[in-house]
């Protein structure tokens, strides 16, 4: 009888040891950071902010309290500062494993800075690994699939023209910057998906959607380069019908109001997350401030956090800042 007792004990505690899927978007004010941890405990981090010791920190102490010790797989979506210039930090700040980039740009790019290529080179020396579209980072038990790379989306090659011409949507001046080269993924975890494009910008978004949709449709989106309209095109928000938006926009960068205004009018999302109030922008152009992590400028670097059941069959989006939790069905 006690055995028995004792193998339904255990068979009830069972669950609560189960642990779901983690993201946190890092408040880098106005760069990006954006940290997953498997259910497994690997971690990947895409991005790591300015040069400083601030990010590097805060990247830090967002791991630990995610219950890593370690970065196994670190990404950097492109070369501008904001989102590479404090990879010597983090080293210093966190053991990182393997690196993975976009390459570097072709020729003298004027947006590049020599002293970030330094850095990186330093940092992952024999740990980098170059990824192209439709390519995998193996992490165990969940997918991180490339979607676009250097300028090319999954089916072609790089090179290829930025400019697709397969539908009525306009498209934008091509783009000779480095954002047009970031890296983009989709991750999938048992029925859960998440988007995330860096810096992404129009003309590249709108080939991953025409004339095939490549993502097909996500539960989370991050959005695009901190949420300037530059990015964002409606015609990849229709595609990708995202229940949830998570803007990592600085309180003077990025959460612009015509960003603002497609994400509202796209009628799969219920809720728009931002780690920042935009204190340019309106009320009606921001976020409930029970959605908004950080209200002022001048701020304590809050962030927004995501726990996917072990289930898979939900999600919960958290300010822990504000106390704020709310629940959604994973498509």
């Amino acid at each position: 009888m006690r055995t028995l007792i004792l193998s339904l004990l255990l068979v009830a505690a069972a669950p609560q040891d189960q642990k779901g899927l983690q993201i946190s978007w890092i408040d880098v004010e106005g760069g990006a950071a954006t940290l997953v941890v498997t259910p497994d405990g690997e971690s990947l981090l895409m991005d790591c902010g300015w040069p400083g010791k601030r990010d590097a920190e805060r990247i830090a102490k967002a791991a630990k309290a995610a219950g890593v010790a370690k970065i196994d797989h670190y990404l950097t979506s492109h070369w501008h500062a904001d989102h590479v210039g404090g990879v010597a930090d983090l080293v210093e700040a966190i053991p990182v494993g393997k690196f993975y980039d976009h390459g570097f740009p072709d020729g003298e790019a004027k947006d590049f800075d020599p002293k970030h290529k330094e850095a990186y080179l330093k940092a992952s020396e024999g740990k980098r690994r170059i990824l192209n579209a439709g390519d995998q980072v193996q992490i165990s038990g969940i997918s991180v699939k490339i979607l676009v790379s250097h300028e090319a989306v999954m089916g072609e090659s790089r090179g290829a023209a930025q400019v697709r011409k397969c539908d009525t949507h306009p498209e934008k001046p091509l783009d000779t910057s480095d954002n047009a080269r970031s890296l983009g993924f989709l991750l999938e975890w048992k029925g859960f998906k998440f988007l995330d494009n860096g810096d992404l910008t129009w003309n590249l978004e709108h080939k991953l959607v025409c004339p095939k949709n490549l993502v097909g449709t996500v539960d989370v989106y991050q959005v695009t380069h901190h949420g300037l309209s530059q990015s964002n095109n409606p015609a990849l928000l229709a595609a990708i019908q995202p229940t949830v938006a998570v803007i990592n926009n600085g309180a003077k960068k990025g959460g612009e109001a015509a960003t603002f205004k497609w994400l509202k009018e796209t009628a799969s999302i219920k809720d728009i997350f931002q780690l920042h109030r935009n204190v340019a922008t309106s009320a009606a152009e921001n976020a409930p401030p029970e959605l908004v992590a950080n209200d002022a400028e001048k701020c304590e670097g809050e962030g927004v956090r995501l726990t996917v059941d072990p289930s898979g069959k939900t999600y919960t989006v958290e300010v822990p800042a504000k106390k704020t939790k709310r629940t959604y069905a994973v498509k």
